[in-house]
Order: C-alpha cells, then sequence, then structure tokens
C-alpha cells in the first residue's frame, strides 16, 4: 500500500482517489478551497444556493455512461428532466436535442463530498505551492508555511496555470506542456420571490454577454418556488465578454449581466432577492491536449484535469482515471 497526495479536490483529483482507494492505497487530497468540486460548486446566499460553476453533467463516453448509471442508482444523481432551449436574435424556441443530464442532488458538491468520502484524510484551506522529490518520498509546502511528507506518488489535478510552477522544479518537461489556454466566465447568481413567466428552464444563449442560463430551482431535490422557497437563476457570460471585462468593476459587470439575462427572456426587470457574482478565471479550456494525463518518465508523478482530456465534468473524470493508472503502473515498476 502506498500513501499518495492528491493536489485539487475537482473531478479529476476524485476521479483518481476512487481508483487509488479501489487498489487499496492510502491517499490524502489537498484542496486551496473550504469544500471539494472544484468548478462542481456551490453557492449559498442567504435563503437563495446555486451550482454556480457546471450545471449538469452529461456522457460520451461508454465508461462514463457506466459510472453515471451506478451514481443514479446510488442515488447521488438525478436525470434534469427539462426542455433546454436556444435563444437568439430569432426568438426563443426548444432545442432539438435529446440528450441526458444529470445533476448533484441536492446539488452538484453533493456528488464531490461523496466522492471525496474514500480519502484517508482531507485538507482543505491549504494551496500547496512547491513539492520535491527527495529520497523516494514526495515533501510538500503549502502558502502558509506547513509542510507535507511521506508520500510515495503524486497526483495534481489544478488549472494549468497553476501546475506549471509545482512542476517546475521536479519535472520541467511536464512543467513546458502547461502552455494551455483556459477560458475566463463571469456568473450571476439571481433569487427571485416570484417566479419569472417564462417556460425556459435552460438555454444556450447567443448573445453578446450571455452564453447560457439555467433555473436552478428547476433541478431535482431543490426547493421550489411552490413552496415558498425563492425561484433561483445562473447566467454564464460569453468567453470572449468575460476576457475584456476580466478586470472591470464588479457592480459594472454585474449590472450588464442583468440587463442582458432580462433581455435574453424577453423580461422586463423584476426585483431581486438575492444576487451574487463569481468569477471563474480558469472555467474550460479553449483547446484540449487529447492526452488523457500527463506523467513523468522517472519520478511517481501524474497531472490530470479536463484541460488533457476534453472539458467539461465527463473530461475531468477520464482524466483523473488515467492518472490513477498511470500512478499504479509507476508504483507496481518501482517495487
Amino acid at each position: 500500500m502506498a500513501h499518495i497526495a492528491i493536489i485539487g479536490a475537482g473531478m479529476a483529483g476524485l476521479s483518481a482517489l476512487q481508483l487509488l482507494k479501489q487498489a487499496g492505497h492510502q491517499v490524502t487530497v489537498f484542496d486551496k478551497s473550504r469544500g471539494s468540486g472544484g468548478r462542481m460548486a456551490t453557492k449559498k446566499v442567504g435563503n437563495a444556493s446555486w451550482d454556480m460553476g457546471a450545471q449538469f453533467i452529461r456522457s460520451h463516453h461508454p465508461e462514463f455512461s457506466k459510472v453515471l448509471r451506478q451514481w443514479q442508482l446510488d442515488g447521488w444523481i438525478e436525470e434534469w428532466q427539462m426542455q433546454p432551449h436556444v435563444i437568439d436574435d430569432q426568438g426563443i424556441r426548444p432545442s432539438p436535442d435529446d440528450i441526458e443530464r444529470f445533476v448533484g442532488v441536492s446539488r452538484m458538491t453533493a456528488l464531490s463530498r461523496r466522492l471525496l468520502a474514500g480519502a484517508d484524510e482531507f485538507i482543505p484551506s491549504c494551496r500547496i505551492i512547491s513539492c520535491q522529490y527527495q529520497a523516494g518520498q514526495w515533501q510538500l509546502c503549502s502558502e502558509d508555511n506547513r509542510h507535507f511528507n511521506g508520500f510515495d506518488a503524486l497526483v495534481i489535478n489544478t488549472p494549468p496555470q497553476q501546475a506549471k510552477p509545482l512542476l517546475q522544479q521536479p519535472a520541467p518537461e511536464l512543467a513546458a506542456q502547461c502552455e494551455v489556454d483556459m477560458l475566463p466566465a463571469w456568473s450571476l447568481l439571481l433569487a427571485f420571490q416570484q417566479p419569472l413567466n417564462s417556460d425556459v428552464k435552460a438555454a444556450f444563449v447567443k448573445h453578446p454577454i450571455i452564453d447560457f442560463i439555467s433555473c436552478n430551482s428547476d433541478k431535482p431535490q431543490r426547493d421550489k418556488p411552490a413552496a415558498g422557497a425563492l425561484q433561483t437563476w445562473v447566467a454564464h457570460a460569453n468567453h470572449d465578454w468575460t476576457r475584456a471585462h476580466c478586470d472591470s468593476p464588479r457592480d459594472w459587470v454585474q449590472q450588464q449581466m442583468l440587463d442582458a439575462f432580462f433581455a435574453v427572456l424577453r423580461l422586463d426587470a423584476r426585483p431581486l432577492a438575492e444576487v451574487w457574482l463569481h468569477r471563474w478565471l480558469y472555467a474550460i479550456v479553449d483547446q484540449p491536449l487529447h492526452k488523457g494525463a500527463l506523467w513523468s518518465e522517472s519520478l511517481p508523478l501524474a497531472v490530470c484535469g479536463d484541460w488533457l482530456e476534453q472539458g467539461a465534468v465527463e473530461g475531468a473524470w477520464l482524466s483523473g482515471r488515467k492518472a490513477a493508472e498511470l500512478t499504479q503502473q509507476r508504483l507496481g515498476a518501482d517495487r
């Protein structure tokens, strides 16, 4: 049994965790945030809560489809049975797709917490800033000068911009492969006391500002407005607009996105019960590498993330699984 460190508790890291635990290894997971999930994050403000990153999970790969079915049987996810729409300058119309879309219940973060439960130790609010391999073991150091030693292997699950400085010293050949563009996105979270008069529950939007909107409270096992809860919505800005206004004043960004939200739904502005604005600096990869994972030829070290496979939750899961397989192969070769 090896002791393995995973930096990053997003889906790729959690996928690696699952396979490594099945193989009998001891696993410690680190994350700079207070919780798990990465871009499967949930935000709560007052009486409102939202999935503020990934809005759903879908599958193209048969292996991931099998996992989704098992999670569904376990009660970890449910199918979001809604009719998606397309909104553009021609109007609002149903999308012709018949894709199955799943969501974590009762929030996206709940799925990550269930996957994380298999870890031997989870160390949150811990940004790892350096890693060294000495005498056959990894030594990690955090931003607040905490030191963690005794790891036989290391899996890094972060955006490439954050992985690169960790790799510079132990594996510069891997750091050189982290020149990958990640696209930013502003996310606006809205809550209304009175439900909006719209048949739209989720829509792919062609607009100068908005890219996607979703009625979070329409998802299964969420608090429903009919029961007195707030109706909650998420609006993601498109990547080009976000990049152009990444450092603009937050109040200005919020108002621009709010005006656009009502415009795309063809509704007059309504009073808000709650509102929150979040900036994702690394929302999604522009051009994924399609390598599955990166690994060192000389060290027990692997790197995973959706940017190495394909975008979205499925790509992250596939990449994490590949990183775990490579880690096991390396550990087996060293023994």
